[in-house]
């Protein structure tokens, strides 16, 4: 890259701003409210349909943990 396009060139980085960090805080919050619903109805379904899904009962809570679907591809862009 010569100098002309490192000067061009925008990190990934934004900068800090009230309003971005408090869309970024909500979208969070959504998202943790969302997880715990899903692991709601997943509680509720029987056993078969978990198999059907691939995961065993002692499975839900990592799986809709916002920790591990944040990890794992359900990255948001608030």
């Amino acid at each position: 890259m010569t100098t002309m396009d490192h000067g061009n060139y925008e990190t990934g980085r934004r900068k800090f701003d009230l309003l971005g960090f408090a869309g970024r805080a909500l979208g969070l919050a959504y998202h943790a409210m969302k997880m715990r619903s899903e692991r709601a109805a997943l509680h509720e379904m029987p056993d078969y349909m978990l198999k059907d899904l691939g995961i065993s009962r002692s499975d839900i809570d990592r799986y809709t943990s916002v920790r591990y679907a944040l990890s794992h591809g359900e990255r948001f862009n608030a």
